[in-house]
């Protein structure tokens, strides 16, 4: 799966050409002329890092990132990279306070931008992956003080395994009992969600339909808890529906494990 990149810049020639230069990188290169138009991508789209103009119409990029920041949690990692004309004391300053990750001065030094870029996407990375195996060491200490408690039964529904294969891999790693089941199979397995610990559900037509039957009933999740695999095309509605009946959880797409992994320790904790 190609890295993503939002590049934010109200001059269209420069704008064509950065998305040009990631393009040629083997990024794959969402753009938007003002923090308004970015702001709708965002709540529709994951984006692995933000390139964003400080001056613009509209909404300018600082004010751009403090909505990113507040009112778009799923973003909450994804480095900020403000562009400017001039880089001033005082510019650098406001932005760190707001959390900018770095600045870049125009004209735009492309080899310095791909440099910049790499470095926050690989501590991104290393962030992540020293999440990852600190839950998991906190999940396996919590068996090691618990050896007779069964472990957790886990069902993963999707049209295609292979979309999925990751997460059973690493489930199965924590000593998780998977089962992969097809979509298709819902309207045979409706108390699946019941019978197992958790299930994660990637979204598609089949499961949206089966998850609107859990809400027009008002069911609860029984004994098992729903976790929702959210594509971008997931409506904000739904995912707003399940949370307030407390079917579950919603992850958004790239799924990242350190999101799965805080669920399984969770449930295995009885939270």
């Amino acid at each position: 799966m190609k890295t993503r990149i939002l590049c934010v810049e109200d001059e269209e020639l420069l704008l064509g050409d950065i998305a040009e230069e990631l393009s040629d990188e083997g990024f794959e290169t969402l753009t938007a002329t003002n923090g308004k138009q970015a702001i709708e991508i965002l709540k529709q789209q994951s984006v692995d890092l933000i390139l964003c103009d400080i001056m613009m119409p509209l909404v300018d990029g600082p004010t751009t990132m403090k909505l990113v920041r507040e009112r778009l949690p799923q973003h909450n990692e994804v480095p900020f990279i403000f562009l400017t004309a001039k880089a001033t004391r005082e510019d650098i300053l406001a932005g760190k306070k707001l959390g900018v990750d770095d600045y870049l001065t125009k004209p735009i030094d492309y080899d310095l931008l791909l440099a910049t870029i790499r470095t926050r996407l690989n501590q991104v990375d290393r962030i992540r992956e020293t999440n990852e195996e600190r839950l998991k060491r906190i999940y396996r200490s919590l068996k090691d003080q618990h050896p007779n408690h069964k472990p957790l039964s886990i069902s993963l529904i999707a049209n295609m395994e292979k979309y999925i294969l990751p997460i059973e891999r690493a489930l199965g790693e924590l000593g998780c009992l998977v089962e992969f089941v097809h979509e298709s199979h819902l309207a045979h397995r409706k108390d699946i969600t019941e019978q197992n610990d958790l299930c994660f559900l990637v979204y598609s037509k089949q499961v949206h339909f089966y998850l609107n039957s859990l809400i027009k009933a008002g069911k609860e999740n029984g004994g098992g808890r729903i976790v929702l695999l959210c594509k971008d095309s997931v409506d904000q509605s739904l995912k707003d529906a399940l949370l307030e009946l407390g079917i579950g959880y919603t992850i958004d797409y790239p799924y990242p494990p350190v999101e799965i992994f805080k669920i399984i320790l969770k449930t295995a904790q009885g939270n």
